[in-house]
């Protein structure tokens, strides 16, 4: 499965759009409790519930700020990043 960003980019992989073709082959009638998805992360396997909601493994998060790919140097506590809007400025 490969995903691109609205920026052309390509990440290794997206947790809502695992659950969103994981659904889309249940729609197309396949009946399978869990399906192994190959991303550019490895392989994903969501797993189809009895009540209707798709889990993923999405793994561990990272936590620490400076480990977490992005462009963007941290700017609070804990090496971490926050978005500065006009609610937390005033």
């Amino acid at each position: 499965m490969r995903i691109y960003n609205s920026d052309g980019s390509e990440p290794e992989m997206c947790g809502n759009g695992i659950r969103c073709f994981a659904q889309f082959l249940k729609d197309l009638g396949e009946d399978a409790e869990s399906y192994r998805i190959k991303t550019l992360a490895g392989p994903i396997i969501p797993v189809m519930n009895a009540d209707g909601t798709i889990t993923v493994d999405m793994g561990e998060p990272i936590l620490d700020g400076p480990t977490v790919p992005t462009t963007l140097a941290p700017n609070s506590e804990h090496n971490s990043v926050l978005e500065q809007t006009q609610s937390t400025i005033a």
